[in-house]
Parts: structure tokens; sequence; C-alpha cells
């Protein structure tokens, strides 16, 4: 990696190997050429790739991730076996899977990603994510990096709360409420009179 004017050395974290040079903007300009940040993304990546492997735990970080998918799938297929004969015990099955698929949406996953970017700020900062967002000689966001990281968590959310939206309207819609064998349905009232 060629050595530009201004240029410091960071300080590596434990979970990752070998040093990444931060470049400041050569003497006289105020950016770096886009070549050098492409460079510095895909050159920082296998990094990256180390940390969140370590940050994850590892293979019990994923046999945790993937044996709650299997749960999750688990007690979805009960659920739809057991909806005609053993309604509550389908109601309760779908709640439990709902509630895993809640607990990775809305907790889980959002901090997680939290904690990895604050803990890897040395390594992904203007490396993978700017540090600041400025247009010109114009500063319009000092502070991207934490922008980023949680404009990240607030789309997730979004993305989640609509795909539990569109999920419970779809087993509304697929699967109405029926009679008990044997049961009659009955008369309606017609509220106020």
């Amino acid at each position: 990696m060629a050595v530009w004017p201004g240029v410091t050395q960071g300080t590596p974290s434990p979970s990752h190997r070998g040093t990444r040079a931060r470049r400041s903007p050569a003497p006289g300009t105020d950016e770096r050429c886009d070549v050098d940040w492409v460079g510095d993304f895909f050159g920082t990546l296998p990094q990256v790739g180390r940390a969140l492997w370590t940050f994850g735990r590892g293979w019990a970080g994923l046999g945790v991730s993937i044996g709650s998918a299997v749960l999750t799938i688990g007690f979805l297929v009960l659920a739809k076996q057991l909806r005609d004969t053993q309604g509550w015990l389908s109601a309760i099955l779908g709640t439990m899977a709902a509630t895993i698929a809640a607990f990775w949406a809305f907790g889980i996953l959002p901090s997680a990603w939290v904690y990895f970017l604050d803990g890897q700020r040395d390594l992904m900062e203007n490396a993978v994510i700017p540090g600041q967002l400025a247009i010109g000689g114009n500063v319009i966001a000092a502070n991207f990096y934490q922008v980023f990281r949680d404009s990240v968590v607030m789309m997730e959310t979004f993305v989640a709360m609509g795909a539990f939206a569109v999920a419970a309207m779809y087993v509304q819609k697929h699967y109405p409420r029926s009679l008990a064998e044997g049961e009659e349905a009955r008369p309606q009232s017609g509220g106020y009179k």
C-alpha cells in the first residue's frame, strides 16, 4: 500500500490482523481519489468477515441461528398440520414461531448490528463505511458512521414490522376461523338497538 502525504497508521483492533492506513486528504485537496476508497473497501472485507465470524461466536453462533430457524419452521409446520384438529394448540405453536421471529427481528439483530459496528469502528470507518459525508467542502454529516449504523437499524425494524403485518394479514385471509366439528353457527347480534 503506497503511503500518501498525511497518512496516519490506525491502531488495529485485536479481532483482525494487520494494520490499515487511514488516509488524510492530500495537501491542497479536500477529497481523496474514489479508486483508493474502492481498494480500501474490498481490501478490508476479508478482515470484516473474520471479525463478524468472531463476533458471532463462530460455529456456536451459527448453530444457534440455524437452530432458531429450524425451531421456528417446525412450529409453523406443526401449527398448520394441527389447525383443523387442535385449534388452540395450533394457535400456541404459531404464536411461539412468531415470538422467536420477533426476538430475532426486533432484539437480537439490531442489537448485534450496533455492538458489532461500535466494536469494529477502527476497522470499518472510512474503509467500509464513510466517517463523514461531505459535498464539496460542505460537511453534511460529521458523524456519518453513527448515522449509517442507526439508519440500518431503523430500516431493518420498518421492514420487519411490514413483514409481520403482511404475514398476519396472510394468515387471517388464508386461514379463517372455523367452527369445531359439529358446532353450529350462532345467530349474529346486531350491535346497539
